[in-house]
């Protein structure tokens, strides 16, 4: 069920109205079976269903086993249960097909009819953290199964995320909120601000990136340069649009979910963006296997390991294709070299002009950043498009012959031809300015809207609507991060 298609908005309507129609103790329950609807409507996620309640169970019962016993082997026994479960539900249907194909069957044989289930890499981290909390005595048993499942299985999570941590949604599950028009009010703008970013910046900029990451043979230079450059904003806007979207849902149901993203564009440094970037899988990647492995308190060579290790399982977790992959080991091999040369550069900055004005020197500083990100990402949008990274990288080397003139008229025709025509260039450039200034540090623009004015405050409803309507992207694919 496609959040973005009229029918998610039919269901989550349905299950909003009758989740404040029943009594508080009762919602838990119907969401639980409204999450299992949600997942079972493909007849495909239908036939998977037995991978939910696995990882649901295992977890369950491994966490009960450790929360009551006071000896350790038996606590590390069933800690490694739940490890190997979930970890093994993710290699066997995200992985197998990769191995496969990779040691040309040696290890083992293709299968065409093996699918990998509706938020698969979602909500086996859900259910991986409580474990291992409940291991290292930061959350409490969870005696009751269903509430639980339901933390597992919530729909609007299953989507793209954000992987949620028990302790986190626990109380709120417990005790259920009232209704509150306003709070509503503000779930429905978030969702809506959500579709307007996804629906009519991100869709609309993937006709000209896909028409570039598809056609690579003969593509000049500034076309790989420009498309590279979109394909970040265009991700931002559609994974925080998403996560818009889900986080409105599950805020009108009474939840509040983690967020996801804090204006990672003004991140002045590689770290700083990754703190700013998905920030639920980084801190669960961060609190689960960085800190695991040893974090910083060791020598620096195991320092700059270990952030390899926990950017190469990043990479492993979006996809079974080594590109993803190589996009992790990229991104780690560029914190190692920020890391190392921090204090060179530290020092230089001191003797440079221009960073002496502090505006001047955040903007050189997350232009850097932004660069470097986009540097990285070429191998991401190669596993999404199909496309070889060594012919993206050679290629954004040639066409340059007749000047910056000739390279902007170039991409800006092949925009044109791609299907960004008439005013929508216009629409995209203001509306990516404007969704980036009014995020501008972290700013939660559904709470700031919900303080101003009447009139103000409609006219934005409008606006947003009337963009989606207007100029929105229908029949576009699914989100990237449905996927994962």
């Amino acid at each position: 069920m496609e959040v973005t298609t009229l029918l998610f908005l039919g269901f989550f309507a349905a299950v909003t109205i009758l989740n404040y129609a029943l009594p508080r103790v009762a919602r838990p329950y119907f969401l639980l079976a409204a999450s299992y609807a949600f997942f079972c409507w493909s007849p495909t996620n239908r036939a998977l269903l037995p991978v939910l309640l696995t990882a649901t169970a295992v977890t369950w019962l491994c966490g009960l086993v450790i929360g009551k016993s006071r000896q350790k082997p038996v606590r590390v026994l069933f800690l490694t249960a739940a490890v190997l479960t979930c970890v093994g539900l993710l290699v066997y249907y995200k992985y197998w097909n990769l191995l496969a194909d990779s040691f040309g069957g040696t290890v083992a044989a293709h299968r065409d009819d093996l699918i990998a289930p509706m938020g698969l890499g979602y909500f086996t981290l859900a259910a991986l953290s409580y474990t291992i909390d409940v291991y290292r005595r930061r959350c409490k048993v969870e005696t009751n199964l269903l509430h639980y499942a339901l933390f597992v299985s919530f729909f609007p999570t299953l989507v793209t995320g954000p992987i949620e941590r028990y302790p986190h949604f626990r109380p709120q599950m417990e005790k259920s909120r009232r209704f509150s028009y306003s709070r509503c009010a503000g779930g429905a703008f978030r969702m809506l601000w959500g579709y307007t970013k996804k629906m009519v910046l991100a869709d609309n900029l993937n006709l000209y990136i896909k028409t570039v990451y598809t056609s690579v043979a003969g593509m000049p230079g500034p076309q790989l340069v420009a498309a590279t450059l979109l394909f970040a904003i265009r991700l931002y806007m559609e994974f925080s649009g998403c996560c818009d979207i889900v986080i409105g849902a599950a805020r009108i149901l009474g939840y509040d979910l983690l967020e996801n993203f804090r204006s990672p564009f003004e991140a002045v440094n590689f770290s700083d963006f990754w703190s700013r970037w998905h920030m639920s899988l980084t801190g669960w990647l961060r609190e689960y296997v960085y800190f695991s492995l040893g974090g910083s308190r060791c020598n620096a060579v195991r320092h700059m390991l270990n952030l390899v290790i926990v950017f190469a399982v990043s990479g492993l977790w979006h996809g079974a294709d080594w590109r993803y992959l190589q996009w992790g080991l990229a991104c780690g091999v560029v914190s190692v070299v920020a890391q190392l040369t921090r204090p060179p550069r530290r020092a230089l900055e001191r003797y440079n002009p221009l960073y002496r004005e502090p505006a001047v020197k955040h903007f050189i500083q997350r232009c850097m950043t932004y660069l470097l990100f986009c540097g990285t990402l070429v191998f991401f949008a190669c596993a999404l498009y199909d496309a070889a990274p060594g012919e993206i990288f050679s290629g954004m080397l040639t066409g340059w012959e007749g000047g910056l003139s000739a390279a902007w008229q170039s991409v800006t025709g092949l925009i044109s031809a791609s299907g960004i025509d008439g005013r929508m260039p216009v629409v995209l450039i203001c509306g990516c300015t404007i969704v980036l200034a009014a995020e501008h540090n972290g700013t939660n623009v559904a709470r700031w809207v919900r303080k101003q004015c009447f009139v103000l405050r409609w006219t934005l409803y409008y606006a947003a609507a009337a963009a989606i309507l207007f100029f929105g992207a229908f029949g576009q694919s699914a989100f990237i991060y449905q996927q994962f």
